[in-house]
């Protein structure tokens, strides 16, 4: 039976929907919550436009990584140029990232490919 209670809709009143409504725009007007922890990429998202800047100045990639490593933060240039890439072409809006502007790329499926294959006669050894 209590399966079956689980599974049958429940009827709430318009009073539900108007308390949830307000708790709602309270919410909106709050602060979204900051997490406890940051992966490295949260951390490049989050300091994406001082390091935009910093780079629009002329830092090189090697000594942004030298900024991260003195408070303690592990980077690699190449890690650090991806994430920033990735950034850039989101703040930029540009094509989604594997896309190439006026390129077009053929089919390579295997069973496309394997239609165009000729088989050559055999041959004695």
């Amino acid at each position: 039976m209590d399966n079956e209670d689980r599974h049958r809709a429940k009827v709430l009143s318009s009073h539900n929907v108007e308390d949830l409504r307000i708790f709602l725009k309270e919410k909106a007007n709050e602060p979204p919550p900051q997490p406890d922890a940051y992966m490295i990429g949260g951390i490049v998202r989050a300091v994406f436009p001082e390091l935009r800047a910093l780079r629009k100045r002329g830092y090189t990639l090697n000594m942004l990584v030298r900024i991260f490593q003195e408070n303690d933060l592990r980077v690699t240039a190449t890690a650090l140029c991806g994430y920033m890439k990735r950034l850039n072409e989101e703040a930029d809006g540009e094509l989604a990232r594997g896309e190439r502007k006026g390129t077009t790329q053929l089919s390579t499926s295997g069973s496309e490919a394997r239609r165009h294959l000729v088989m050559k006669s055999d041959v004695p050894l």
